[in-house]
């Protein structure tokens, strides 16, 4: 039987982890049942023909051969332990992957006297040398132990005479006590080097039910269950146990690609989580916790639902401000401003406050939580109906609606009605409009917090990044160009612009946008609109670029985007696995008008070009052409309306920003005419 406080321990913990089902198949016996892919790898033994092994990314530091992890249960002295084995083979391919041969291990240390620990370290180093394979064994002295905190111990293994070209072989068993952690590591198929196999097995004795988790965009090469019986407990021999395989094969490195969220939401990975087990008494402990269980857990939590019960502190203020506003935008708008004005954020995250909010309040400084579960009680005070929201900032990874785990948040907002919508709020960031949340929580869904209309919020950003730029030019014959110049920003673009202008101050921020554009030589620049309530943040110049236009002969060559155009296409890999996380729609507009020198006339300029992705999902659209005025216009607009686009979308998302740099690239050829040769 576990004792009690095990079992209160299994419950807190369960509560902060993440995990979904994984379906598998039965392993079925067969005459005609295929052969096992898995290569034959023995521990201690090398041929030279894997020195040689191709691997599919020629640039990779190093290529993973063999990976091979395996958890069983076990009982010693009446107590149920976790044993983990590991077998990795390696190949060092530059000097950058030398890190590769120190093996690094965490181990937990218990409070009680019981800990995890590392036992039958071994390993090689193996080099070829004219021909012939040389190995080196592990040396028992490279082992050191370090102390990383009170809880836990790094365990370090330096394998020795490591070269570019050496192959190093390792192999471990991990010993965890269930006192210590019940749940099985996480076991990465996927690394930042490519893998060519990955093996999982964990065998589990129906005493216990694992919820599986598999993550990431790569299919199982293997994915079978068997079931077999387990001599477990004493006197309870022969239980039946579900034996899982898990595989994969040839697995590309993981690349931190352009718009994604955290690795974490990507990479192919296994997870388990303890929903319920069944001992030897025949009582089932079930863990699994429901969003309701959830739900009222932290509204029962004094640095949660007890911060949002009635703030006699915040009374006046909310009548003060019921007085001054009738609306109730205009309330919440009023609120929301008092917090932002009162309370400096402290740059901490997280979900549940760190002190109590009148204490907060008094010190007019706090985490996030604090802050926003203080906007929701003063909202309340006011009798409007406000409620927090929890959710996962991108950094943390998403969650999962389907399973209530606490882990996975780590913020909230407050959530308020306004005109029978959704109104979310932050009251961190004095320069975010009311409504509109910062970049880092954009990030799915999140969880309103309620005693009996709790339900999901999405966190689709009621904003977009907007930029106009409009300019008005004068090209001289010798290629100058003079003129003035606006960039209008609006959205997560002006958001952006303000935070650096308010911590940059004025000179600072003028000192990046002329790094940002160095062949321009500014004269005036004129900022507006700093402020949240400003409907746009502007940013005007009267400026010059000396040889701004290529010259030869009689012709001049002017590049109409200047520095404004895309010189480059972030989504340069052919494939992609991963969605395209922008966070926001996005919307780009250039607009310019050239007064040309007095002669010239256009000989050559680029074709119009109108691209619109499938479903009207983005567009980008180029036009250029001389007015009745002989001065030559051109018009740029780019709209992304989706703030994610999934891997199938990606081919035509990459040949629209393809399109894009192409077009941008392409030059007006400016040529002098017979009136200018007369003179």
């Amino acid at each position: 039987m576990f004792p009690s406080s095990f079992a209160y321990r299994l419950l807190a913990t369960v509560v902060l982890s993440v995990c979904c089902s994984l379906p598998v198949s039965f392993a079925q016996k067969s005459k005609n049942k295929a052969p096992d892919p898995a290569p034959v790898i023995k521990f201690g033994v090398i041929s030279r023909e894997e020195f040689a092994k191709a691997s599919a990314d020629s640039t990779a530091e190093a290529l993973v051969l063999y990976d091979f992890g395996e958890v069983t249960f076990e009982e010693n002295q009446g107590e149920v332990w976790l044993v983990f084995t590991c077998h990795s083979r390696t190949r060092i391919n530059k000097k950058s992957a030398y890190n590769r041969a120190t093996v690094q291990i965490s181990t937990r240390r218990g409070r009680s006297g019981q800990h995890e620990y590392v036992s039958e370290f071994d390993g090689y180093s193996y080099n070829l040398a004219n021909g012939d394979v040389t190995i080196d064994h592990f040396p028992k002295t490279a082992h050191f132990s370090e102390k990383v905190s009170d809880d836990y111990f790094r365990e370090k293994y330096t394998l020795p005479n490591v070269h570019e070209g050496t192959i190093i072989e390792y192999k471990y068993t991990v010993r965890t006590p269930f006192s210590i952690r019940y749940t099985p590591r996480t076991w990465m198929f996927q690394q930042n080097v490519p893998v060519n196999w990955s093996e999982y097995r964990i065998t589990i004795p129906d005493y216990f039910y694992y919820k599986i988790l598999q993550t990431g965009y790569i299919p199982m090469a293997v994915n079978e269950r068997t079931v077999k019986s387990v001599d477990l407990y004493p006197g309870q021999n022969g239980a039946s146990a579900s034996a899982y395989r898990f595989a994969m094969k040839d697995i590309p490195a993981f690349r931190d690609e352009a718009y994604i969220t955290t690795e974490d939401d990507y990479m192919a990975k296994i997870e388990f989580e303890l929903a319920s087990y069944q001992w030897v008494d025949l009582r089932k402990h079930d863990l699994s916790v429901s969003w309701a269980d959830l739900d009222r857990t932290l509204l029962n939590d004094a640095d949660f639902g007890g911060q949002i019960k009635r703030a006699p502190f915040l009374r006046e203020t909310a009548k003060t401000l019921l007085s001054q506003h009738a609306d109730t935008l205009g309330r919440v708008t009023a609120a929301y401003e008092f917090i932002r004005k009162t309370i400096k954020w402290n740059e901490v995250g997280g979900f549940v406050s760190q002190e109590d909010i009148k204490k907060v309040f008094e010190n007019k400084k706090g985490n996030s939580a604090g802050i926003n579960l203080m906007l929701v009680a003063l909202l309340r005070e006011m009798d409007l109906e406000a409620n927090p929201v929890i959710l996962s900032t991108r950094s943390n990874g998403r969650i999962n609606e389907s399973y209530a785990l606490i882990r996975k948040f780590n913020y909230v907002v407050a959530q308020v009605t306004v005109g029978g919508k959704d109104m979310l709020l932050d009251a961190t960031d004095p320069l975010l409009k009311p409504g509109m949340l910062p970049v880092h929580c954009l990030n799915g869904t999140g969880r309103l917090v309620h005693s009996s209309a709790s339900r999901f919020v999405s966190l689709l950003p009621t904003e977009r990044e907007g930029n106009t730029y409009t300019g008005s030019f004068t090209i001289s014959d010798d290629g100058e160009i003079t003129g003035t110049f606006q960039q209008s920003q609006v959205g997560y673009s002006a958001l952006k612009a303000r935070k650096s202008f308010a911590s940059e101050g004025k000179t600072k921020y003028l000192e990046g946008l002329q790094k940002r554009r160095p062949i321009w030589q500014i004269e005036k620049v004129d900022f507006s609109g700093a402020d949240w309530n400003s409907s746009s943040f502007n940013t005007d110049y009267t400026f010059s670029i000396p040889d701004a236009c290529g010259r030869a002969g009689d012709r001049l060559y002017l590049r109409p985007m200047l520095t404004e155009g895309h010189g480059i296409n972030p989504f340069k890999e052919p494939e992609r696995l991963y969605p395209v996380d922008f966070g926001y729609a996005k919307e780009e507009t250039f607009v310019a008008t050239y007064t040309l020198p007095q002669g010239y006339q256009v000989e050559e300029m680029p074709k119009p070009v109108s691209m619109a992705l499938p479903e009207n999902a983005g567009r980008f659209t180029y036009q250029i052409g001389i007015n009745t005025e002989n001065k030559l216009q051109v018009v740029s607009r780019i709209m992304l309306r989706k703030p994610m686009y999934f891997a199938e979308e990606y081919p035509n998302l990459r040949e629209l920003f393809s399109r894009i740099v192409a077009k941008h690239a392409e030059p007006v050829i400016l040529k002098r005419g017979p009136v200018a040769e007369k003179k």
